[in-house]
């Protein structure tokens, strides 16, 4: 399944069995500890890991599935999701999925990507990359998001689209050009207003008591809430400046985005200028909250490994510089 025009590497006729071994052998506490394994980044349920076995390919582990028919949805979903974002014109890195199933264990869904140069991340070229180079891939991920917030306008089957646009969450081709989106583990959609994605699927990772208060509080469903609104999906983008380390380019990029906002004031609901005071707002509520869903995940995978001697099925990180 793919939206983007690259090359990929060959994916072996065998890889349903290599991840099922590798998934098999997996301690999710420690999920390094087979032989060249890499642990490349993570989400709030999910883990990238780099494996021998799928050289030039990186896996996506989700897990939270109660059982198969739940996994199974969620595939569908994803396949909807990229195939809606491709006809509303958006590049999306081509992304296999892979339901697994192992023996007396809850399953779990791999979703597939090639390897792609990391010099042409989004973050890295916000770390690193010269002021123009930087405005320029902030406004084309703009510019999809806006393409996408104009489709929700057109559609006529009640459903609605949002966009992590986060500079990590793109590849930006070498030369300029349209970047291709990475993540779409989490389809941001809704039909008539409601999620598509089971947002069990997050509190599965917490213990059942925390589960009731963020289902009270409607937690999950309120975090999914900004990436249905552009002005809210570019505050995200700019906290990550400082996530990334670098809120010394936040001036530039917050003056970047506001041209953006004013350029397009009358297609968006909400347009106001932005300031470095509302983005660190934003970003320390919201790494706050990720914080707090963090150590309550610590607190599960400890009741569940050493208190009750069961399995805790979701790969964790370590510290985190928020």
């Amino acid at each position: 399944m793919s939206a983007a025009a690259q090359a990929s590497p060959q994916l072996p006729s065998d890889a349903v069995a290599r991840l099922s071994a590798f998934e098999t052998g997996l301690d999710p506490a420690h999920p390094t500890a087979q032989p060249g394994v890499e642990l490349l980044g993570w989400g709030e349920v999910s883990a990238v890991l780099g494996l021998p076995a799928l050289a030039g390919w990186v896996c996506k582990r989700m897990a939270g599935f109660r059982d198969n028919a739940a996994a199974e949805r969620y595939v569908g979903v994803v396949r909807r999701y990229v195939e809606t974002l491709a006809a509303d014109g958006v590049r999306v890195v081509e992304t296999r999925l892979v339901p697994l199933r192992v023996e007396r264990r809850r399953p779990v869904v791999y979703l597939l990507q090639p390897r792609l140069d990391p010099s042409r991340l989004g973050n890295r070229i916000l770390r690193d990359g010269p002021d123009e180079e930087l405005g320029r891939c902030l406004e084309l991920a703009l510019d999809v998001v806006l393409r996408v917030h104009r489709a929700n306008r057109k559609r006529q089957d009640g459903r609605a689209l949002g966009i992590d646009g986060q500079l990590s969450n793109w590849h930006y081709p070498p030369g300029g050009g349209e970047p291709a989106l990475l993540d779409v583990g989490t389809p941001f959609m809704r039909l008539r207003g409601v999620d598509e994605l089971d947002v069990e699927v997050f509190l599965a990772a917490v213990p059942p008591i925390a589960r009731v208060w963020y289902r009270r509080r409607r937690a999950v469903e309120r975090y999914l809430d900004d990436y249905f609104a552009p002005r809210l999906v570019l505050l995200d983008l700019l906290g990550n400046f400082q996530k990334e380390g670098r809120p010394d380019r936040l001036p530039f990029a917050v003056a970047r985005g506001n041209r953006w906002l004013a350029a397009h004031a009358e297609e968006l609901d909400d347009a106001r200028p932005i300031d470095g005071a509302a983005v660190t707002h934003y970003y320390q509520r919201d790494a706050a909250e990720l914080e707090l869903f963090l150590r309550a995940r610590r607190f599960h995978r400890w009741l569940s490994t050493r208190v009750l001697r069961q399995r805790y099925d979701f790969v964790l990180p370590g510290p985190i510089r928020r």
